[in-house]
């Protein structure tokens, strides 16, 4: 199981306990960050709840003055700041440890929350129910090719397959709630007991961070369920820069490649045939993408992201004690 990697904390304000926690990491995005806070906060809900915001990067004071400037009344914001990054992984588990609410909450800060989003997140939690997420309005339409992706596997919402395919579709035009394998990690949240036992966000996910979500949504579900309910609308910006965002193609393609082979190895390996058939895919689904982006990166990070996956797997496994 992964542990926390919780170190050194620097927490401003005073601790409040609440049922639900709204967790936003941000990094070099303060506009973003501040319309999202103010759109969590204008949330009409019938339960309590807070908003805690972990900053990095050089710059985190300007976005604290910021929002303090904005909201200089609001007691329901919580701050957790650092001035070098430490990843999107990690930055979840901090605003995590820092909460003791029943429901944990997650968005990005390049989100902007919709009337009736967090209501309709609590409001879906059942006994067998360990996280809920929601779908993505998103500023670009879906272009045809992913439109015919998703019509080829049925229109499924978040389906993983055995060869590590992950099926998304969490957009708008859903209706309604269906069970699914893992949720969209711009806007998910889980029952704090479930969150704990799968071990919090793995930050060997590292760079863009790409699988993170999908990875503790596999894990949170071998014990409970988790539920996509459209009606929790989060606006997506997804902004060109900050956060996650790669500087260049050849970045975002190297840790697609890397962690999308620790997790393939990590959650769903299961012999040489299987991994056999994975390769085949990701080497296919490569030159799509080398004729899509009209660049050779694709191609040229796929040997290197797979040697260093199977590096982290390996590094993974010897942290539960497994020795070759």
């Amino acid at each position: 199981m992964v542990k926390f990697e919780i170190q050194e904390r620097n927490c401003h304000d005073v601790f409040m306990a609440e049922s639900v926690s709204v967790i936003v990491p941000s990094l070099g995005r303060k506009e973003c960050l501040v319309e999202c806070v103010g759109a969590i906060l204008n949330q009409n809900v019938k339960m309590t709840y807070e908003v805690i915001v972990v900053i990095d990067g050089a710059n985190w004071e300007d976005a604290v003055r910021e929002l303090q400037s904005r909201f200089p009344e609001e007691r329901r914001i919580r701050y957790d700041t650092s001035p070098v990054r430490r990843g999107s992984p990690f930055a979840k588990n901090v605003g995590a440890q820092m909460s003791n609410a029943e429901i944990l909450v997650f968005v990005d800060d390049d989100t902007i929350p919709l009337s009736g989003w967090l209501q309709s997140i609590v409001e879906s939690y059942s006994q067998d129910v360990g996280g809920v997420g929601g779908s993505e309005q998103k500023q670009s339409p879906l272009g045809f090719l992913r439109r015919a992706w998703f019509r080829f596997w049925g229109d499924s919402t978040g389906k993983v397959t055995r060869s590590g395919l992950v099926i998304s579709n969490f957009g708008a035009s859903k209706s309604g709630m269906e069970t699914v394998d893992c949720l969209a990690g711009a806007n998910m949240s889980f029952r704090r007991s479930a969150f704990e036992q799968a071990g919090g966000f793995d930050s060997r996910f590292g760079g863009t961070a790409y699988r993170e979500e999908t990875d503790l949504c596999l894990r949170v579900g071998k014990h409970s369920r988790l539920v996509f309910v459209p009606q929790a609308m989060v606006m997506h910006r997804e902004e060109e820069r900050g956060g996650n965002t790669p500087e260049s193609k050849r970045e975002w393609n190297y840790w697609y490649h890397r962690n999308n082979t620790y997790f393939f190895l990590k959650n769903l390996g299961g012999g040489k045939a299987i991994w056999i058939w994975h390769q085949m895919l990701e080497a296919a689904m490569s030159v799509g993408r080398t004729l899509q982006q009209r660049s050779l990166t694709p191609l040229t990070t796929f040997r290197e992201g797979t040697r260093t996956g199977k590096a982290a797997y390996a590094e993974y496994r010897r942290s539960l004690g497994y020795v070759r």
